[in-house]
Order: C-alpha cells, then sequence, then structure tokens
C-alpha cells in the first residue's frame, strides 16, 4: 500500500501499487499545481530508485515528500540537524552495501560542500543528493537569492554533477529523469547533486 499527499485541506489517497505521475486514479486526487506535480513526481522517481534510507533536513517546499517517505514502510526515514551530517550518514550506507538519498534545500550546499568534496567524491561513493531550490520565481525570502541563484554554478564548479528540474522539465519527465541520476551516481562513483524546484 501507498500513501500519497493529495494537498492542503484534502485527504491522503491510498494506492496499493506504486502509482506513477500518469496514473489515472493518481491524477483523480492529485491536482497539478506546480508544487504538488513535483512532489508527486520526486516520489515516483524514488520509488523507481529504491532507496533504502530517506535522510533529510526538515522543510516545508518538500514536506509532501518528507511525509510521504515518513508512512512508508518499505524506506526507514529520518531528519539530521545538519547537511553534512546527512552525508557521513550516507556515506557509511554506502560503505555497508545500503542505499540513501539525502534530501534538503539549497542554501544548505554551502554547509555541506567540504563534506561532499573532500570526503564522498574524494573517496568516490555514490550518493543521490535532492536539494530545493530557494530564491527565483516563487520565492517569498529575500535573503535567500544571493547564495540560490549560484548555487547550481557553485556546485559544478566544485566537478560535482548536477541535474535541474524546475518549470523547463515537464513533471512527467521528472521520475525518468531521478531514476537516470542515480545511474549516473552509481556509474561514476561520485555524488550527483539534483536541483528540484518545488514552488508554485
Amino acid at each position: 500500500m501507498v500513501t500519497v499527499p493529495t494537498g492542503e485541506g484534502r485527504p491522503l489517497a491510498t494506492f496499493t501499487h506504486a502509482p506513477g505521475i500518469q496514473d489515472p486514479a493518481y491524477r483523480s486526487v492529485w491536482p497539478m499545481r506546480m508544487k504538488e506535480a513535483g512532489c508527486a513526481a520526486v516520489i515516483d522517481g524514488l520509488h523507481r530508485v529504491g532507496p533504502d534510507y530517506f535522510i533529510h533536513v526538515p522543510d516545508s517546499y518538500g514536506a509532501p515528500v518528507v511525509r510521504h517517505f515518513q508512512e512508508d514502510p518499505a524506506v526507514r526515514c529520518f531528519s539530521v540537524a545538519r547537511e553534512e551530517e546527512g552525508i557521513g550518514i550516507a556515506a557509511g550506507l554506502s560503505m555497508g552495501g545500503k542505499t540513501g538519498v539525502l534530501f534538503y534545500q539549497d542554501v544548505g550546499l554551502g554547509n555541506s560542500m567540504v563534506a561532499l568534496t573532500t570526503f564522498a567524491m574524494a573517496y568516490h561513493m555514490p550518493m543521490l543528493v535532492f536539494a530545493i531550490r530557494r530564491g527565483g520565481f516563487g520565492e517569498f525570502n529575500s535573503a535567500v537569492h544571493t547564495f540560490s541563484e549560484h548555487a547550481i554554478d557553485m556546485v559544478e564548479s566544485m566537478g560535482l554533477k548536477a541535474f535541474v528540474l524546475d518549470y523547463r522539465v515537464p513533471t512527467e519527465e521528472w521520475p525518468q529523469a531521478i531514476q537516470r541520476a542515480d545511474e549516473y551516481t552509481r556509474l561514476t562513483h561520485r555524488p550527483v547533486v539534483v536541483f528540484l524546484n518545488l514552488k508554485d
């Protein structure tokens, strides 16, 4: 059984399988606003990847995704206080033959860059990091633009691969893109950062 959020003021929907974003039953309960469509696509993509652990720093934009995996008995979900703490845990899981994905805001990349580059990348650890975009369209907090608008360039300048999923990529294509990002991190044995715009 898979339970997915259907938006504020509406009940959760339960499916007997992990529904794809194109699933008619899924669409019947899911109004496709950007945030909700994006969260649904991320959930779909992560079910295709099949992580053992979902490690996150609490976030309101990605709350539907976090809530989903908190309620998924097949995935162990927990929060960490800082992003680099999650990287250390994900690295240990990788060495132990388990898979963990990281889920936090792109402003947290500043905290995690040393751990990603001098530890995870240097020691060839596959790691899928989801960075929720701040700044740009739909942003309400003027304090985050200065960092967030340069986050992708910063990641790539450090030699890390970045993929961007936002309004330029139809949400129907996000699940496959997430699956391919996971394949890429395993193929190259290094961290991959997937930037997600989950703002309406």
